[in-house]
């Protein structure tokens, strides 16, 4: 069963369609000019966050009030896209899909002690962020995200009682306790590429505050 209304049938991008990293003779790379090359900022994300909430609001304020986008709507995040699909045909919510198609590992070890190279066809997988929002208030009635650890986590908010839950094999909400946002999201993954870490904590940025009692991010205002 699809709870968010689409059936997402897009195709992993081909490494081979993007652009290759080639490099001449042996390039190494040691310890710290990898961990450099991964760092992400909180201001990357929050620029990151900025930049992807305002094409929501723009792709909202577009469609009709019973209308959904026929393609996705894309916004680029570093040297990806980030793909986005709504759907306003529910009374009282609005659905938005979101995904991404990112790097996963770009270095790699060698046999020389603290050396690392970089992978001429690195693995590519696919960060989602699925939401249903509730157009009363702009909260998240339901939603789900896959980021870059591969940890699926489900979000439900029963909108009379109020009362939240998030479940995953990792993580589970308890309310004033353990927040979404509270938890220990790793904001560096050794080895990996920029863009995607970038492309994780936005998707988990926007997850988390729309998780709280009152979300300070609106998507559908």
């Amino acid at each position: 069963m699809n709870l968010f209304g689409f059936n997402q049938s897009y195709k992993l991008q081909s490494p081979q369609t993007k652009t290759q990293l080639k490099f001449k003779g042996n390039k190494f790379y040691t310890l710290e000019e990898v961990n450099k090359a991964s760092m992400v900022s909180p201001n990357d994300v929050k620029e990151g966050v900025e930049k992807l909430t305002k094409k929501i609001k723009f792709l909202n304020e577009i469609l009709k009030e019973n209308d959904k986008t026929k393609q996705p709507v894309t916004a680029k995040i570093g040297d990806a896209h980030i793909f986005i699909d709504m759907d306003k045909t529910t009374k009282g919510k609005t659905k938005i899909n979101l995904f991404a198609d990112t790097k996963r590992q770009i270095y790699e070890p060698t046999n020389i002690l603290d050396q690392f190279k970089k992978i001429d066809n690195p693995y590519y997988i696919r960060q989602k962020l699925n939401i249903v929002i509730s157009n009363k208030d702009g909260r998240m009635s339901e939603g789900s995200i896959k980021p870059l650890n591969g940890t699926y986590i489900h979000f439900e908010r029963n909108n009379k009682t109020g009362k939240r839950d998030a479940i995953s094999k990792y993580f589970s909400l308890i309310p004033n306790v353990r927040e979404c946002f509270e938890q220990n999201q790793r904001t560096e993954y050794f080895g990996q590429d920029k863009t995607s870490i970038t492309i994780n904590n936005i998707f988990f940025k926007i997850f988390s505050d729309l998780s709280l009692v009152k979300p300070k991010i609106r998507l559908t205002e």
